[in-house]
């Protein structure tokens, strides 16, 4: 008899079979709901909400501090990877070229557990030259799972009419950059890149983000992973079985997916996204959704872990197999 599962996880086209019931995990009666990510990793961290997640890799790796606290453990399955140069803007009037000139200068961030801001404080430092312990940071929101930040990091909430807690609401943030009160600020949302993209007082730290985000990749071969996937360790220890069916699934529905993609008609609003897609297998390769540890996937996994561990994430340097399911991919 299948046991009943709830899961949650992104509305994203490499999701959407599985989301649709195209494709289910054997063994599984799956109730599957799409959330977004930051209310549902709140909603998993704080509740243990839903029995399989889509969690933020940056809180979930923190969680590993605190295991009892946090009973679930990540198979290997990456749904959202992205560069994030191009979620990086700063003040028109800021006088600043580069991340170095934002040493010394007060810088937003989503909060300091959002990986795209980890990712993106960590290539700062190590590639641009950003001395990341003498900023002001100002965060928009609390972090999902509670962690001690080193105190040579000046960590305060952006002003405003949320106090530093908007979990959705990034206004507080918005008007902080664009007031100039912010010299720079860091966030993932699709939201803000499009408000800064509009407007004349905020643009892009890097004048070119696409060229800048290509370039990371070749000189590193990461494509940064954001999320993985956690189950319940309650379920783990009574159906063991189930972290194989539910890799499995998310595997299918990501193949359907890419399938998908290869018709010049399936993104219809995206003129050339037959072409963009080209592009991005000649620069990224064919496997660059790959899920499990993989060489590329266990790169990545491995200099996240060292920036989550440099920014006070968390007390050590995971080694990346304590971090998965044993024997899944």
């Amino acid at each position: 008899m299948p046991i009943d599962l709830s899961i949650a996880c992104g509305d994203r086209d490499l999701n959407r079979a599985l989301l649709a019931g195209d494709v289910e995990p054997d063994g599984v009666d799956a109730t599957k709901t799409p959330v977004y990510p930051s209310n549902r990793h709140r909603r998993f961290f704080a509740n243990l909400e839903f029995d399989v997640c889509e969690v933020s890799l940056a809180s979930y790796l923190s969680s590993r501090d605190h295991r009892e606290e946090y009973p679930f453990t990540a198979i290997p399955v990456f749904p959202a990877k992205r560069f994030r140069h191009s979620f990086f803007y700063k003040h028109a009037d800021a006088d600043v070229d580069g991340p170095a000139d934002l040493t010394g200068r007060n810088v937003g961030v989503s909060s300091w557990q959002t990986t795209a801001n980890v990712w993106m404080r960590g290539i700062a430092g190590e590639y641009y030259g950003l001395d990341l312990d003498s900023v002001t940071w100002y965060r928009r929101k609390g972090d999902d799972v509670p962690i001690s930040i080193p105190d040579r990091f000046d960590i305060r909430p952006v002003p405003g009419e949320h106090g530093g807690d908007a979990v959705a609401e990034r206004e507080d943030l918005k008007r902080a950059l664009f007031e100039g009160k912010l010299a720079a600020a860091m966030d993932p949302a699709g939201s803000l890149f499009w408000d800064v993209a509009e407007s004349d007082r905020a643009e892009f730290v890097f004048d070119d983000p696409l060229a800048a985000e290509r370039e990371y990749f070749e000189e590193t071969g990461i494509h940064p992973p954001m999320h993985a996937v956690a189950i319940r360790d309650e379920i783990l220890e009574e159906h063991p079985w189930v972290a194989t069916e539910i890799f499995d699934a998310f595997c299918e529905a990501r193949d359907a997916c890419l399938e998908r993609n290869t018709s010049p008609s399936a993104n219809a609003s995206l003129t050339w996204a037959h072409l963009h897609l080209l592009e991005q297998r000649e620069v990224l390769g064919e496997d660059a959704w790959a899920y499990g540890l993989t060489e590329r996937n266990r790169r990545g996994l491995e200099k996240f872990v060292e920036y989550a561990h440099d920014q006070g994430l968390v007390r050590r340097p995971y080694d990346v197999d304590e971090l998965f399911v044993d024997g899944v991919a």
